[in-house]
């Protein structure tokens, strides 16, 4: 039995969980979205925090006035997430767009240069890049609360597949042993 099929249920398990998360993500994408901006907040303030005595602490390793400018980035930026939760969301989402819009700039320049050396199916490469183009758009024209429901929106699909992915790796484990288990039987002369 191999090592996965043992802990298969675990996965199982944990898959239906993540499942559950995704769904409830995906009904209430507003208040995921929220929360994840939370988590980034309690993350950058609490690195700031640790910044700043390694800051005052290692002087030696580091420069002081740097050390310090960093923490102190940190400290600022979470805590007005954590006192303005939808303007992390917002920021969130902008990043998501600018990384949407430069990918599908770089998808269609390398879609036009496929069409170029006439390689075929060019085309998905630039539906993708002009979809990216498109999803951008779409991110930086929406409203504060558009942009929390986007992230919990990626959030919620992000969990659903991962939970799929588990139980999918469950049963395939389940099914690999059965069949191993199988054919050992029917080789093995004694049985």
């Amino acid at each position: 039995m191999n090592i996965a099929a043992k802990r298969s249920p675990w996965l199982t398990l944990e898959g239906v969980l993540l499942v559950v998360l995704g769904l409830a993500a995906l009904w209430l994408p507003f208040a995921a979205g929220l929360a994840v901006a939370l988590v980034l907040g309690w993350i950058l303030l609490l690195s700031g925090g640790a910044g700043l005595i390694s800051a005052v602490v290692g002087r030696d390793h580091l420069h002081l006035g740097w050390g310090l400018a960093s923490a102190a980035i940190a400290l600022v930026i979470g805590l007005v997430i954590l006192l303005f939760p939808l303007v992390g969301a917002v920021g969130l989402s902008l990043l998501i767009g600018i990384y949407l819009l430069t990918d599908g700039v770089a998808l269609i320049g390398a879609a036009l240069d496929q069409r170029r050396r006439a390689a075929r199916r060019w085309g998905w490469l630039m539906a993708s890049g002009v979809a990216d183009v498109l999803l951008a758009v779409l991110v930086i024209l929406l409203s504060a609360a558009g942009s929390a429901v986007l992230i919990g929106v990626i959030i919620g699909i992000d969990l659903l597949l991962a939970g799929i992915a588990l139980i999918v790796l469950h049963r395939a484990a389940a099914s690999l042993d059965a069949s191993v288990s199988e054919t050992s039987l029917s080789a093995n002369p004694f049985c």
